[in-house]
């Protein structure tokens, strides 16, 4: 530790000498030899002196005699001094400021021609403004490069900056204005007795689109407008309005939630063809609490029997043996809304029913997602018998209920809320969690006092 901290002492005092070394220039060092050949002192005074080593004037004394040999000899090439290199570092920093200045320069009227996704070549026709134009031409005329290379640079034909800049010159600004068009009117705007006949067909014949108004005038009056532009004149006098869409709001959440299991169950009918069979229909109860697939089953038909069978089989599956039994909730389907079913429901197990409000169906929009996601994966085969398709959503609905994890369930499996371990699991993963969390503090501590006794190991 002692021999450690006396090296570091004496690097310091050296760095302190090196820094604060004498530095002696080109003519300096020239004087001093000078006056040593005069003889008027010693070499050791002179030393002295000038508070130098006599290694070093010698060898000041060789590099000015060896260098006087080569000029008299003819050989040109000598150190520059001191003033010279200091005007070469300052011409040297110009050239350097001056091409940083070009190459901002040359970046802004890059990206001014290359805006809109324009290359770096004009297009032709291609319109400036007035600011723009003033911009292009101090940059040409500020190059170093040259106009002609400037111009070929950024792709600007030489004509064009030429008549840019007498406009300039003689107008100032307002002279690289663009000219004013005599009319607005373009090439192939569309006549206005021809807009007329527009309008006049599509009174006529209302009950036909824009698309198809384009081709009856073409077929019938040899004239062509494009589908585009009729809808442009229609619109522009009212003729069309606004398709007849039923916009669907929904809340950010269901007003009443369920707040445990059998609260409420989701039930409803979707579609699937069987090659050589026809369609059948998928009827399936879902718990809302934990979307857990109580019951499904595959039926010919969307009959009231058939609700009523899901519905025995879904009662039977969950044992339900409180007294509060579960609402149904369902759309407006014909075999949801009949009064056989409720009274069925009502009767035989106490079941309150609910519908959906109509044409909104986010009501149900678990079960509905339920199918979608369902669908994607089942209807990625085809089937050509009913037990084919039932062994696929008997597989599927067993990954769904036990294997997949919902984001809205806090990562449980409807499984896990369905049977009431969900709460165990998350305070199981929170024990997990923090127990790890403990452990990696504990390793970076002893890893901590470890580099510690290293480092004094090696002090």
């Amino acid at each position: 530790m002692e021999t450690k901290k006396k090296q570091s002492t004496e690097n310091f005092i050296k760095e302190i000498r090196r820094k604060t070394r004498r530095k002696f220039s080109s003519e300096q060092k020239i004087q001093i030899v000078m006056e040593a050949l005069r003889g008027e002192m010693s070499v050791a005074e002179l030393c002295r002196k000038h508070s130098i080593m006599q290694t070093q004037f010698y060898k000041w004394n060789k590099e000015f005699v060896e260098a006087g040999k080569k000029r008299l000899s003819g050989d040109t090439v000598r150190e520059a001094t001191s003033d010279e290199v200091a005007d070469l570092r300052k011409e040297n920093q110009r050239l350097k400021e001056t091409l940083a200045d070009l190459v901002i320069r040359y970046d802004i009227g890059k990206k001014k021609l290359e805006r809109a996704g324009i290359n770096s070549k004009l297009r032709k026709y291609m319109r400036f403004t007035a600011s723009e134009k003033q911009e292009i031409i101090h940059l040409v005329v500020d190059s170093e490069i040259g106009v002609n290379r400037t111009l070929r640079e950024i792709g600007l034909n030489k004509s064009t900056f030429y008549n840019w800049y007498k406009a300039y010159a003689d107008h100032g600004v307002d002279g690289l204005a663009p000219n004013k068009r005599a009319s607005n009117r373009q090439w192939n705007s569309i006549p206005q007795e021809q807009k007329n006949l527009v309008a006049e067909l599509a009174l006529e014949f209302s009950h036909l689109s824009s698309r198809e108004l384009a081709y009856k005038l073409t077929d019938e009056q040899q004239v062509f407008i494009s589908e585009s532009s009729v809808y442009r004149i229609l619109k522009g006098r009212g003729l069309i309005t606004a398709p007849a869409h039923i916009f669907l709001s929904a809340a950010d959440e269901f007003s009443n939630k369920t707040k445990f299991v059998h609260q409420m169950w989701q039930t409803d009918f979707t579609y699937f063809k069987i090659l050589g069979w026809g369609w059948y229909y998928l009827s399936t109860v879902l718990d809302d609490y934990s979307r857990f697939i109580v019951h499904w089953e595959l039926c010919e038909g969307m009959k009231v029997e058939d609700v009523k069978r899901t519905i025995d089989r879904a009662v039977f599956k969950a044992k339900i043996v409180s007294k509060q039994r579960p609402r149904l909730l369902s759309d407006n389907g014909s075999c949801y809304i009949a009064a056989e079913l409720k009274d069925y429901l009502k009767s035989n197990h106490d079941m309150h029913q609910i519908h959906g409000r109509p044409l909104h169906p986010q009501t149900q929009g678990k079960i509905e997602r339920y199918h979608r996601t369902m669908k994607n994966v089942v209807k990625l085969d085809n089937y050509y018998s009913p037990e084919e398709l039932e062994q696929a959503i008997e597989k599927f609905v067993n990954v769904y209920n036990h294997e997949r994890y919902h984001e809205s369930l806090h990562n449980l499996t409807p499984a896990d809320v369905y049977y009431g371990r969900g709460d165990a699991i998350l305070k199981e993963r929170e024990r997990i969690k923090q127990d790890c969390i403990r452990k990696r503090k504990l390793e970076y501590e002893k890893l901590k006092l470890k580099n510690q006794k290293n480092n004094l190991v090696l002090s």
